[in-house]
């Protein structure tokens, strides 16, 4: 996010040079100066989502190797999002589809603990109640 408004603050820098030098606009300026920020504005799009999709792939990661049991349909919420300073602790609820022993459950996983330290993400011991589909 930081990045992003710094780019976008050195484009509109550009930008206001570029006008002082020339005293206006050319279409050829025009034409960069948008096509770099909507570039800049897919790639932080494109940036947020792979973000956000990240650990729920963990859980569905480490259920796999933990339990020996692939999750069909994973589902999150997170709910610790109004705390915007927490980027080092997060709180999940997962609701998710397994199939075990020729049966689908459907599982839930409240307040999920997942802290980061450095570039690794620990999930904590949770409870799941799981019931047939």
């Amino acid at each position: 996010m930081q990045i992003l408004l710094i780019s976008v603050l050195i484009l509109i820098v550009l930008a206001i040079i570029i006008y002082k030098i020339n005293n206006k606009f050319g279409k050829k300026e025009q034409q960069i100066y948008v096509g770099l920020l909507s570039l800049l504005f897919i790639s932080y799009i494109v940036f947020e989502s792979t973000k956000e999709k990240a650990l729920p792939t963990l859980f569905k990661e480490q259920y796999l190797k933990k339990n020996n049991i692939e999750i069909l349909k994973l589902s999150s919420k997170l709910l610790n999002n109004k705390v915007l300073s927490s980027n080092k602790h997060f709180v999940y609820e997962f609701t998710y589809i397994i199939k075990k022993e020729e049966k689908e459950y459907i599982c839930t996983a409240n307040k999920v603990d997942i802290t980061k330290i450095q570039d690794e993400f620990i999930i904590k011991q949770y409870k799941e109640k799981c019931e047939i589909k």
